[in-house]
């Protein structure tokens, strides 16, 4: 059996998992966007198999539900372009975008000024990946 994962006080893949559905949540009802809530769920909602079967390859024929589930979790039409974002932030290089975003809106309707990383071109609307608004990837 493989050790338990945790990250300080997020003790389980369920802990994590709901730490996720918030962000998704708080995300989905924000009209401005905050970059480092799309990280997170995009970072959150590859690995999250990593912590459910932690140590498991998918090249191993699965053993226990949680393998399977690592497993099947590739069949999932949503999971590879979230796979590829999540690739491609983490080796991204000056000439190669890995996403696409959408700016504007009033000054008077910034809800974080703090977090808009652009006062000329306003805070973030929505973020899209290969063509696909990524919040509808992730929903």
């Amino acid at each position: 059996m493989a050790d338990a994962v945790y990250f300080f006080d997020l003790e389980s893949p369920e802990a994590f998992f709901r730490l996720l559905t918030r962000v998704e949540e708080r995300l989905g009802e924000q009209k401005n966007k905050r970059v480092e809530e799309l990280l997170l769920l995009v970072f959150g909602l590859t690995h999250l198999r990593e912590w459910i079967a932690p140590g498991y390859s998918p090249e191993k024929v699965p053993q226990t539900p949680e393998e399977r589930f690592y497993r099947e979790i590739f069949n999932v039409p949503e999971f590879n372009p979230l796979r590829h974002l999540c690739n491609r932030s983490k080796h991204m290089s000056a000439n190669h975008s890995a996403h696409g975003a959408l700016q504007g809106s009033t000054i008077d309707d910034w809800e974080d000024f703090d977090s808009v990383q652009s006062i000329d071109r306003g805070p973030m609307l929505a973020y899209f990946a290969d063509g696909r608004n990524i919040e509808d990837v992730i929903s």
